[in-house]
């Protein structure tokens, strides 16, 4: 759907943001985006929307370059929804109702059509029940299902998320992972940045690694984990699953696709241990 060839951004100040960044965007995929702040994440995003333009390098859509004029930015914009890391920078309507309304009231669609995305984004997200609700009385967490809300009533092939977990507690942070898995599919992508390896390890099929607006790594999500020297060089850390699986391994010579992905996978996997070499098992937690 989208690539990007070695594209740079300079800020007006003289900050460069990207560095000859090189990315391919294919249907069908959950990518999560991790570096430190500065890394060029959200400059990356800005430019995915059209909301920012390369200093160099080319942005191509749909395999043809991208000519930033009117008609091409609002088909561009139809099919990459992007969701701030900010909500209140994305809701500006009296209610919640009004700005999931908003989006696809500016796609020429019936007016059935309309309020169907919109009744059906709102359900997915759970903001149904205070949608006749200004924004500013919403909690953070409200806030941010809102904004999701009035992006995915659009309907997007691409959805893009800045931080979506950002400023949440556990409990709403595993509601939007919830959320993200319900609602892709193999025709759409979506994209997120986030500074919580756990959740990016635990939902991702691909990882993108930034440090200073150049791209590190991109990979499968086990595959960019097991690579000690990229985490250490940009600050990242191996996710608590795979550290309590290396603990806790026996068998050194099982393949990495048997890595447990989520916490009960790897409950699942301990109870499998136990019953199978109780010996072996306990005297290796007690040497640990």
């Amino acid at each position: 759907m989208i690539e990007l060839k070695e594209v740079s951004y300079h800020y007006t100040d003289g900050t460069k943001a990207l560095h000859e960044v090189s990315l391919t965007i294919t249907a069908g995929r959950k990518i999560a985006v991790l570096g430190n702040n500065g890394a060029g994440k959200s400059t990356l995003f800005l430019h995915l929307n059209g909301l920012l333009r390369p200093t160099e390098g080319q942005l191509l859509f749909n395999g043809s370059p991208f000519t930033y004029k009117r008609k091409q930015l609002q088909e561009l914009r139809r099919q990459v929804g992007l969701v701030f890391q900010n909500p209140d920078t994305q809701l500006f309507s009296p209610t919640v109702r009004e700005d999931v309304l908003y989006g696809p009231s500016n796609l020429e669609w019936e007016q059935e059509r309309i309020e169907q995305a919109a009744k059906q984004a709102m359900e997915q997200t759970g903001v149904l029940e205070f949608q006749h609700k200004p924004p500013h009385f919403l909690s953070i967490g409200q806030k941010k299902r809102a904004a999701i809300a009035s992006v995915l009533a659009m309907q997007p092939k691409l959805l893009v998320l800045d931080e979506p977990t950002a400023g949440l507690d556990p409990y709403y942070a595993r509601k939007i992972l919830h959320l993200l898995t319900d609602w892709h599919h193999e025709e759409t992508t979506i994209m997120l940045s986030t500074h919580d390896v756990d959740f990016a390890y635990e939902w991702a099929d691909e990882i993108l690694v930034m440090k200073q607006g150049s791209i590190q790594a991109f990979g499968r999500t086990v595959d960019i984990f097991n690579k000690p020297e990229l985490l250490a060089d940009c600050h990242l850390e191996r996710p608590w699953i795979m550290e309590v699986y290396a603990a806790l391994q026996i068998d050194e010579t099982q393949k990495m696709e048997t890595i447990p992905r989520s916490k009960p996978e790897l409950l699942e996997w301990i109870m499998k241990k136990t019953t199978k070499d109780r010996g072996n098992f306990t005297e290796r937690i007690l040497l640990k």
